[in-house]
């Protein structure tokens, strides 16, 4: 009998399919992830509104203060990446420019942000 390892698998699927879990400042996890993507748990608590006010300005505020030790060093260019789906260089924007357009695309529905704990 063999047997097979498909954790990596899930990992990646999960990555790449649902989003990615990220910490705020307080090491609070929340899932960021497209609408599209939105996993179908009835226990999943709804998803942040007010973030989207002042044009994603809370959401910029979010993103520019996650955990600097739970988190990846790159979580921010991943997330840039996974919600444009482009492979495009992100060479030229800077860290501040992503997360503005992160904010953006909070504030535009386009990007989800759900809390992961009991409130």
């Amino acid at each position: 009998m063999e047997i097979i390892d498909s954790t990596t698998h899930l990992v990646m699927k999960s990555a790449l399919n649902a989003g990615f879990i990220v910490y705020c400042r307080y090491g609070l996890p929340h899932l960021v992830c497209l609408p599209i993507n939105r996993p179908d748990d009835p226990l999943l608590s709804p998803a942040f509104t007010h973030l989207k006010v002042s044009n994603g300005y809370f959401a910029a505020q979010f993103f520019s203060t996650l955990h600097p030790r739970l988190n990846n060093t790159n979580i921010v260019s991943t997330l840039y990446l996974h919600v444009t789906a482009s492979n495009a260089s992100i060479s030229d924007l800077t860290s501040e420019g992503m997360i503005d357009e992160l904010a953006y695309f909070v504030a535009s529905g386009k990007l989800l942000v759900i809390p992961l704990y009991e409130q």
